[in-house]
């Protein structure tokens, strides 16, 4: 599990409440607080990673951690846990969640951290629950996607390969699109007017067989995202970096969406439209997605 213990199968009924990890101290997860002073609060600084768990196992370590570093790093909050000490208290949060993890089989670990007040950082591990139907749905029948008018923040205000718990744009995309369609998500737009992404995941479209995203410098370059370009390397699947306009992905043979909830899924409509329910590339990606994270379809 790149640097954390296995879960033990021993289920400790004391701790069946969830434990979170703060500021070195171990509480109810329902106890966790932030100070109303904190900047996470007045202005929105935090930085936050969400470490999927795949059969037990956290997934992509690593490059969460490096991704982690990063974004901590941009936003200025010091005096953080080193790698080792990170790892440390992850394997210490699994541990001691053991009962809550026996009953919540799918799940990750969140980390949030934020400059805090008088000059000691908030920082938190906690974990989350992941809804298993959900994503049986969303991997086997899709969801909608409905392009919106919102745009991303340019670079230049911060850089979008951080994760941050800034997300308006993200919550006033997702507003616009479930107004057309409950189920649907938003699709932000760059400056030029093509899309990014949305709040939950990269998209990717497919054409000809071919994978083309934005370029990765304009969107978040999810770690899913990441494995499942791999997958299409291995897969001799050719994957191009190209501004990709709303009507060119309605156009698409397949879109594909990636992220840390589902791994790889798909939009089954674009503004109300159905896409092609033919889709051998997303198949082939799925089935790769599966063999990576041990599980056999």
């Amino acid at each position: 599990m790149l640097g954390v213990r296995a879960i033990s199968p021993i289920v400790d009924r004391v701790h069946e409440t969830r434990l979170a990890y703060q500021n070195g101290h171990w509480v109810s997860a329902a106890h966790l607080r932030v100070s109303i002073a904190d900047p996470a609060v007045t202005q929105g600084v935090s930085a936050v990673e969400r470490i999927r768990a795949y059969r037990g196992k956290l997934f992509q370590v690593e490059t969460h951690l490096q991704r982690w570093k990063q974004s901590t790093e941009v936003l200025r909050v010091a005096k953080l846990p080193n790698r080792d000490e990170l790892l440390s208290l992850i394997d210490q949060t699994l541990q001691k969640n053991r009962a809550w993890i026996a009953g919540n089989e799918n799940f990750g670990v969140l980390l949030l951290a934020s400059p805090g007040v008088q000059g000691k950082a908030t920082f938190v591990i906690d974990l989350y629950a992941i809804d298993e139907q959900l994503i049986q749905r969303r991997t086997t029948s899709g969801m909608p996607l409905v392009v919106t008018d919102v745009m991303q923040p340019d670079p230049s205000c911060w850089p979008r390969n951080i994760k941050v718990r800034s997300r308006l744009h993200y919550y006033l995309a997702d507003q616009f699109a479930q107004d057309q369609d409950p189920d649907a998500i938003g699709v932000l737009l760059d400056n030029d007017g093509t899309i990014t992404e949305t709040s939950i995941a990269n998209v990717l479209i497919v054409e000809n067989g071919c994978l083309v995203s934005p370029f990765i410098e304009r969107i978040l370059f999810g770690v899913s995202m990441q494995a499942v370009v791999k997958i299409a390397a291995d897969l001799k699947l050719d994957w191009l970096q190209e501004p990709i306009s709303p009507e060119r992905m309605s156009r698409a043979d397949e879109v594909l969406l990636t992220g840390s909830s589902c791994g790889i899924w798909f939009a089954n409509r674009i503004d109300g439209q159905a896409t092609p329910s033919n889709r051998p590339v997303y198949q082939s990606l799925r089935k790769g997605f599966d063999q990576l994270i041990g599980k056999s379809r």
